[in-house]
């Protein structure tokens, strides 16, 4: 009886699974026929559901954000493109389309110039990812013990030379990877982006409507979040400058 109870348990739990997945097949399918039909508010309407029901890929957020660039809201569609672009960054269409709507924005911000070493030093750390840094700094570790306990143990002067020049290496190979592995991270938990959805808003110097106005920023702007402060949000533009924005002029990428 108990076996019984199992597996009509089971049973039930595919049955909403797969329900599920139609449903959101199905939302997908009507979704890309009302965009087909250039419906575009509809279409918007149904990825949006998708995205809210959990279903997220980047083709939903692509198809989501050309929706809504065909809407005219190019804010929304360069939100969308980036969301879709963390999801796939290597695909070409998104990259395109996220160029496009990046065209229309107004602000045209200078990214700060990087260091040589600075930027040596993360194109390095991104080629794997920080997981991955982590497993061949643990790798590079183990090698030092056994390379530190051959030159120890052993008696012949040869492999005392060569344990000894291999353990200096695997030292410093160590060291390197501890410190890609710790770039690595901070790259990948890098602060909050997001774009700015007001048509203008003025950016404060402090987190208070009498606070001076430090500069204006224009819809469609990508601003990386610092700090929250009650109902505000601390945030640093490409150039390096700070400001204060309130929490409904941004929307987080």
């Amino acid at each position: 009886m108990k076996k019984l109870s199992t597996l009509l348990l089971l049973f039930t739990l595919s049955a909403i699974l797969f329900a599920q997945k139609k449903d959101a097949l199905t939302l997908f399918h009507e979704a890309n026929m009302a965009y087909q039909k250039q419906d575009y508010a509809k279409s918007i309407s149904l990825y949006e559901e998708l995205t809210k029901n959990g279903n997220i890929s980047a083709e939903v957020y692509f198809n989501l954000g050309n929706s809504y660039f065909k809407e005219g809201n190019v804010p929304k569609a360069i939100i969308n493109y980036e969301r879709a672009k963390k999801l796939a960054p290597d695909d070409e269409d998104i990259t395109f389309n996220l160029k496009i709507a990046s065209l229309k924005v107004v602000d045209r911000i200078d990214n700060v110039p990087e260091v040589f070493y600075k930027r040596w030093i993360r194109n390095m750390a991104t080629i794997l990812p920080a997981n991955t840094w982590s497993i061949v700094f643990v790798i590079m570790i183990w090698l030092v013990f056994m390379t530190a306990g051959f030159y120890v143990f052993t008696q012949r002067s040869s492999m005392k030379k060569v344990s000894f020049i291999s353990c200096i290496i695997f030292s410093i190979l160590a060291i390197s990877t501890y410190m890609l592995s710790a770039r690595s991270y901070s790259i990948s938990a890098v602060e909050e982006q997001a774009i700015v959805i007001s048509s203008s808003v003025y950016v404060k110097s402090s987190p208070d409507e009498k606070g001076n106005d430090l500069f204006i920023l224009h819809e469609g702007t990508k601003v990386e979040v610092l700090e929250p402060f009650e109902g505000w949000k601390k945030i640093r533009i490409a150039n390096g400058t700070i400001g204060w924005l309130k929490i409904n002029e941004i929307e987080k990428i």
